[in-house]
């Protein structure tokens, strides 16, 4: 187990229990979210699903 083994396992479970990429951000001390999001985007799949659903209920209503 290396430093960035913890660091990726820390960042890891927080965006895979739905902890704000911007939280892990900063927490990660990463300048902007870009960053994160370019490293670990392939852990929130979903994330564009359910902001169309958001949406969708949100115009329906």
């Amino acid at each position: 187990m290396t430093l960035y083994g913890l660091r990726h396992f820390f960042a890891s479970n927080c965006l895979s229990h739905n902890i704000p990429i911007t939280d892990v951000a900063e927490w990660m001390g990463h300048k902007g979210i870009d960053v994160t999001f370019k490293i670990y985007r392939h852990l929130m799949p979903g994330s564009i699903g359910q902001a169309a659903q958001v949406l969708d209920l949100g115009l329906a209503a």
